[in-house]
């Protein structure tokens, strides 16, 4: 399961002080059972807002109940000030439940290109829909593919990752409109990991 944040900076604050205070690698104190797998942001502004966003791979819907345990405890209101930093620097407008019918995973290098769809398709179905895209594409790497549990997410619903070495590589793939019977998309956007987008 993957709890989605989607971020936006407020414009008040340096942007150099925001990738140092919004590196969530180093804020989680219980980070051995949660692992943040992408932490992206948009880049030469091609996307939908909020602009950036952390993936964080959890056990199961759980973890919200711990999560909240610990926000409420002596031990994060008196003992992390990393934390309270973090939370002063970002503006976490939305998260989001996923299931994962595709977890590749994928590198900070790169370019990442993120489609957001909406789709009623079986989990298979939609897999065999992405997977054919990704033969096809040769030039990228196709990283996840996140179903939005319920209605736990914004709209449209979910989201798929792809890492490509380049624009140029990119490019042939982002022209192809692929046919809206599994999937349609609705927004894509290309992001760097934080620290190397460009604003």
């Amino acid at each position: 399961m993957y709890y989605v944040e989607f971020i936006d900076r407020d414009r008040t604050m340096p942007v150099d002080i925001f990738r140092v205070l919004g590196d969530q690698a180093t804020s989680w104190a219980e980070g051995a059972v949660d692992r943040m797998v992408l932490q992206l942001g948009r880049t030469m502004r091609i996307g939908p807002h909020p602009s950036y966003l952390a993936l964080w791979r959890i056990p199961d819907i759980g973890r919200l109940d711990a999560w909240e345990e610990y926000f409420s405890s002596d031990v994060y209101l008196k003992g992390n000030p990393r934390s309270h930093a973090m939370h002063r620097a970002i503006n976490i407008a939305r998260a989001g439940l996923y299931d994962a019918p595709v977890e590749d995973g994928t590198e900070r290098e790169g370019l990442h290109y993120v489609e957001y769809f909406d789709s009623a398709a079986p989990a298979e179905k939609l897999v065999a829909w992405f997977r054919e895209r990704a033969r096809a594409g040769n030039a990228g790497r196709l990283a996840y593919v996140l179903r939005r549990i319920g209605f736990m997410g914004p709209d449209p619903g979910h989201l798929a990752v792809w890492t490509f070495p380049s624009y140029e590589a990119l490019e042939p793939f982002a022209r192809v409109r692929p046919a809206e019977d599994t999937a349609r998309l609705v927004h894509a956007g290309v992001y760097r990991w934080l620290g190397q987008e460009i604003l």
